[in-house]
């Protein structure tokens, strides 16, 4: 069971903890209060697992993909709703409208990752405990998009689509951290390939666990330390 954190908190005890916001009938460049809340309290929680890290996509080459690297040890594949590749737009090819198909979320940025349904995979060299980013273009009446994972279990985190419909759509921020867990790979689902419902969906500013953070000394090897310390201290006086 996960704890669900937004614009409320619905919290139990367990590993996941989970992260949304939404904000309805969203587009480029306008305000974003509840999924920007969000972002930031899953910011806060992920800092205190390890080293974060975010893809703003901003160096990634525009057009469809198979497999591609997007950071040190992180690759992107998937599967659109035609069986054919995902790709990577920039603002001069984004969708007639992004508000309903998804757009860039980075500040003065361009790029970001279409899911023109089917699937989006991150991979990652180094297993994380953490995870989250925008996704934009969000119509649930279309399809239930999903985060996936396992960590040891097989893990799905619904994507908000409370109001949307056909004609409206969301700017969703979907984190979660998993502490002491190993995940090497989240999937982001916007519909099953070759049909059965579909939604065209952006993806942008993705966080992850880049490194872990450096383990502070045990109490007990503190003490051992500054024994050891004052023992070499009293035998130099000696001398």
């Amino acid at each position: 069971m996960a704890c669900l954190l937004g614009a409320s908190a619905l919290c139990a005890p367990a590993a996941i903890v989970t992260f949304t916001g939404e904000d309805l009938n969203t587009g480029p460049g306008q305000n974003h209060p509840v999924s920007s809340a969000a972002a930031a309290n899953f910011a806060t929680a992920a800092a205190a697992l390890g080293n974060v890290s975010t893809i703003t996509f901003e160096n990634s080459p525009v057009g469809n993909f198979s497999s591609l690297v997007v950071a040190p040890g992180v690759t992107l594949t998937g599967t659109n709703y035609n069986n054919g590749n995902q790709a990577i737009l920039n603002a001069t090819n984004s969708p007639a409208f992004p508000s309903l198909d998804g757009f860039n979320t980075t500040p003065g940025g361009t790029h970001f990752v279409e899911i023109y349904s089917g699937t989006l995979t991150f991979t990652f060299a180094t297993p994380i405990q953490f995870f989250g980013g925008y996704v934009s273009g969000i119509q649930t009446a279309f399809y239930q998009d999903t985060f996936n994972f396992s960590d040891g279990t097989s893990e799905t985190i619904n994507v908000p689509g409370t109001g949307t419909t056909n004609s409206v759509g969301a700017l969703d921020f979907v984190g979660f951290t998993d502490a002491g867990k190993s995940i090497t790979s989240v999937t982001i689902n916007a519909g099953p390939p070759g049909g059965g419902g579909a939604d065209y969906i952006g993806i942008d500013d993705v966080s992850y666990q880049s490194a872990p953070l450096a383990l502070a000394p045990e109490p007990s090897s503190i003490a051992l330390a500054l024994t050891a310390g004052l023992a070499l201290a009293l035998r130099y006086r000696r001398r």
